[in-house]
């Protein structure tokens, strides 16, 4: 029956065409198939126009924002700047580890905006190469940098959580030390949406591209980690951030750095993960950790169809060359984090999800996985097949997929 009905490309252009060559002998058939045929071609039109206006938008956003960053690689001179804000509107947080050959990028895109109401808060994860060098110039020629220097490797999430806590903005723009604001007035627009309505959360769209010497044609929008749609649905009650398709679950929001956040937000959500967790290393699935707690307790989210930043997706990246025992304990941490704070069952169960997960990718490493990351394992497993919220299903899953994984319960 469908086969009857759909009609491939080729036999509709020739169809579009038949009609307007021959659209003389339509219309000597009646004034009823006149006017037929003169709203199908105006709706046809209306939809050929309405395309155009997204693809040459699309485009011309692409080149503004080409034209921002050819504009800062073609200048990468740190500009000297002595005013000091009190409290500025934003707080832009970079951890830094081994970046000195990229920390100069996102300073230099921040430093080209529109509005300099601003402080960039650069967190040293115990560099091995240059990078703490750079980051004292870097604060010497510009008086809104403040840094921090880890005594120990700490990773991301500690980074970030430090640098939030002695954030003075009033929100919270996170930022990987490899990336690039993408437009020269972001600041100024998002600083304009917060007067009219005080959202806790902004998200935007980010652009993804492998270099900064891509092509524009070569650089994709990031849809996968922002889900607007979700996200409207969610307003001004943002209890979950998991919803589910026929059973099968799906995870939206999982950067920090596509959205500014209010600092007394984040702060607050830092403070219900706790130090203690926090310190502990996570460098994989740390976005999520914290955007899991943040959304359980935002109360306001806005998404705008404006591109923020260049997202850098280098197989070179340190996001791409973590070990494995850092990306295991990693979505553990992340798994754990939803167990302990979402508040319906069904986004409970996604943590058994997301261990099966784990334990089908990783139980080839199975002997390389260090004793402290099988405890940690062992611990969340017990954790989730005692809770109430888990169904039995699911428990006698994770069983047997654990006797799989480690011979002993």
């Amino acid at each position: 029956m469908l086969s009857k009905i759909i009609i491939n490309s080729n036999d509709f252009i020739q169809w579009i065409g038949y009609l307007v060559n021959n659209y003389y002998q339509f219309f000597k058939h009646g004034s009823i198939k006149k006017i037929f045929i003169i709203i199908f071609l105006f709706i046809l039109f209306l939809i050929i126009n309405h395309y155009l206006f997204k693809v040459t938008k699309k485009m011309n956003a692409y080149m503004k924002g080409k034209q921002f960053i050819d504009k800062c690689l073609n200048n990468l001179q740190i500009h000297d700047y002595n005013l000091f804000y009190n409290s500025p509107i934003f707080s832009v947080v970079i951890p830094a580890y081994n970046c000195e050959k990229t920390i100069y990028y996102p300073i230099i895109s921040i430093q080209n905006q529109n509005l300099s109401e601003y402080e960039i808060i650069l967190i040293d994860d115990f560099s091995k190469d240059n990078t703490s060098k750079i980051i004292q110039s870097l604060n010497q020629h510009d008086k809104r940098i403040k840094s921090v220097i880890n005594k120990k490797n700490q990773g991301t999430l500690y980074s970030r959580c430090i640098g939030t806590l002695m954030a003075k903005g009033e929100y919270i723009f996170a930022l990987d030390n490899d990336d690039m604001i993408f437009m020269e007035n972001i600041f100024d627009y998002f600083y304009k949406m917060t007067k009219v309505e005080k959202y806790e959360i902004i998200g935007f769209k980010a652009v993804s591209a492998s270099s900064y010497s891509d092509n524009i044609e070569q650089m994709k929008d990031l849809y996968s980690y922002v889900h607007p749609n979700n996200l409207y649905i969610l307003q001004p009650k943002l209890r979950t951030w998991l919803i589910t398709n026929n059973e099968k679950f799906s995870l939206h929001d999982l950067t920090i750095w596509a959205k500014i956040i209010k600092s007394q937000l984040y702060i607050k959500a830092i403070n219900l993960l706790g130090k203690k967790r926090y310190s502990n290393y996570i460098s994989w699935a740390e976005d999520s950790s914290m955007n899991v707690i943040i959304f359980s307790i935002a109360e306001s989210f806005i998404y705008v169809q404006k591109y923020g930043i260049l997202h850098i997706t280098s197989l070179k990246t340190a996001s791409f060359i973590q070990p494995i025992n850092n990306k295991f304990y990693g979505e553990l941490f992340l798994a754990e984090i939803i167990f302990d704070f979402t508040e319906k069952n069904k986004d409970k169960n996604y943590s058994v999800y997301m261990i099966l997960n784990s334990i089908k990718s990783y139980i080839k490493f199975k002997s390389i996985i260090n004793k402290h990351n099988l405890k940690y394992f062992s611990e969340i497993i017990f954790k989730l097949i005692k809770s109430r919220y888990i169904s039995k299903l699911n428990k006698f899953q994770l069983i047997n997929s654990f006797h799989n994984f480690y011979s002993v319960l």
